[in-house]
């Protein structure tokens, strides 16, 4: 395959030729599909087979009690397991490792219960534009408008991560009330997964104000604010869920109270969203014990692993020939092998 691509002979070097092409090795491709199929499992709805076949405890999120197949891990001797050669079993070895993620038959997600086409009138966002005044003349317009609002309250959120601490910060603005800080660390989560827990808590925070009918949620992450409205099939379910449901019981108690979504880059440089994006770099994680994992966070960490090792048997390969051209980057640093953007 990477000859066919780069058209080259066929006594070139495998190795490099498939560094070139960001193709990894067939070993380590193989892995990847073994990662993705254990990882797949945990996303299958609660009356599929495998669950059965699992066990009914395989997804700790869903309530409901599922009969076991007649073939079910449960009834195998523990010589049986020793011995049984099943990537099955790797499964429910690593049940316990991931944090509830999905929630397939969650009433939110029926047609009838669609926020997006119940409140089309209640929900508005307004993504970064390429007039970078414009944007932040409307930003700072709605800002005040707010905060001259008795009725209304404005959250600005920001995340970050360091060694695989995840920091997220929101600050909440009541009308004529101190500000509200509410900071939040979680280990081995994607920041996509910590920026909605932390929107599902400002919400959470503000409907519980007396008198707010008018919300302003102000982010740099507002691709991921859109999953709140997302039916489809997401490792990110159980927040979308909760949001929803508490989005619904605001809109119900007044048709009229409708939530904003904007747009806030940190290279804007908005004073507001500086505060907080400043904050949550500088905040030091704090050291965390080892906790389960987000499904997020291990198909990237796999995904990682599977690159790193790719890498380091580049480096090591004498395959690769001993007239390989070493390419440098802007550093003059050598590029690193990278896999092709949906290659893993």
């Amino acid at each position: 395959m990477a000859l066919w691509i780069l058209g080259t002979f066929q006594t070139s070097p495998t190795v490099g030729i498939e560094a070139v092409a960001s193709l990894i090795s067939i070993h380590l491709h193989l892995k990847k599909l073994y990662n993705r199929f254990y990882l797949q499992g945990f996303s299958l709805p609660p009356n599929h087979i495998i669950k059965s076949i699992l066990s009914p405890d395989l997804s700790p999120d869903e309530s409901t009690e599922h009969i076991p197949h007649s073939l079910s891990l449960k009834y195998l001797t523990p010589i049986q397991r020793h011995y049984l050669k099943s990537p099955l079993i790797d499964m429910k070895n690593r049940n316990n490792e991931f944090l509830p993620s999905f929630s397939l038959f969650n009433h939110e997600f029926s047609l009838e219960n669609w926020l997006k086409d119940t409140f089309p009138d209640c929900l508005s966002f307004y993504p970064h534009s390429q007039d970078i005044k414009s944007h932040i003349k409307n930003l700072d317009n709605s800002t005040f408008e707010t905060f001259y609002n008795s009725f209304s309250a404005i959250v600005i959120s920001d995340a970050s991560i360091k060694n695989h601490v995840t920091t997220s910060i929101l600050y909440i603005y009541p009308y004529n009330k101190p500000i509200i800080k509410i900071i939040h660390q979680v280990i081995n989560i994607t920041t996509t997964k910590a920026v909605l827990s932390t929107i599902c808590c400002s919400i959470n925070q503000e409907i519980g104000i007396s008198n707010i009918k008018y919300i302003v949620v102000i982010t740099d992450f507002i691709h991921t604010a859109r999953r709140i409205f997302d039916s489809s099939m997401h490792s990110y379910q159980i927040h979308s869920a909760t949001i929803s449901w508490e989005l619904r019981a605001f809109f119900i108690k007044n048709v009229n109270n409708p939530i904003e979504f904007w747009d806030c880059p940190s290279k804007l440089k908005w004073l507001l969203y500086s505060l907080v994006d400043n904050n949550t770099r500088s905040f030091d994680s704090i050291p965390n014990y080892l906790c389960k994992l987000s499904w997020d966070f291990c198909k990237k960490h796999d995904c990682d692993s599977i690159i790193a090792q790719w890498r380091m048997s580049f480096q090591a390969s004498e395959y690769k020939g001993r007239n390989f051209l070493e390419l440098l980057n802007n550093d003059l640093n050598p590029l690193e092998s990278s896999a092709i953007k949906n290659g893993l």
